[in-house]
């Protein structure tokens, strides 16, 4: 029997597949309210209410204290260090094109989607810039890659993430691997060409 679909709205279900499953590092981060934002308190300065570090260093709490952590700070996001993987952020649509052409030939990959606009994809730790397209100095890069332990991702259910494809196969929980950055470099070529154009994309 194939085990039950990991819930990526609850976050101690989560926050165990992403330790546990994946052996991803975590740190607890800033809460989103409904009626009053993000707890950080700086609106003009916050990079996504509900969905970003606590200030000071980035320092992961260990997978044994995690949950009853997690459990006294209510909607808390969930931070990862960009140590296990290297992250491509980049538009929407951008992404998701990516993530269809690669399905297309065989090959899954999870992404990450920000709020209404940004998609992240997760490629190996040190591989990301291999991603990168050469483009026309009239058409400066819209891709940011994020690595190393002072970057980071807000894993859902942050506030405004979810997975579309999730980092596990979702019929047996098992490691999604994650591909070389290279692997990305045709596609998102062609997703930036076709995503840059009036008709927008074409998936």
């Amino acid at each position: 029997m194939s085990p039950q679909p990991i819930n990526t709205q609850d976050t101690a279900a989560c926050a165990a597949a992403y330790t546990s499953t994946l052996g991803w590092q975590i740190a607890p981060g800033h809460r989103h309210r409904p009626r009053s934002g993000c707890t950080c308190g700086e609106p003009g300065s916050c990079p996504g209410s509900g969905a970003h570090p606590l200030p000071g260093p980035l320092t992961p709490t260990p997978a044994s204290g995690l949950i009853d952590e997690l459990e006294a700070l209510p909607g808390a996001a969930l931070i990862a260090p960009t140590l296990p993987f290297d992250a491509l952020v980049l538009p929407k649509w951008s992404g998701l094109f990516v993530v269809t052409w690669l399905d297309r030939n065989g090959k899954a990959m999870p992404c990450l989607l920000q709020g209404e606009d940004r998609a992240v994809l997760l490629v190996l730790p040190a591989t990301g810039r291999y991603a990168l397209p050469e483009l026309e100095e009239s058409r400066p890069s819209t891709v940011e890659v994020q690595s190393g332990p002072d970057q980071w991702v807000a894993l859902p259910p942050s506030h405004g993430a979810r997975w579309d494809p999730p980092p596990w196969h979702e019929q047996t929980h098992q490691p999604l691997p994650l591909l070389h950055g290279k692997d990305l470099l045709l596609p998102l070529t062609e997703a930036l060409r076709v995503t840059s154009e009036p008709s927008g994309a074409q998936l």
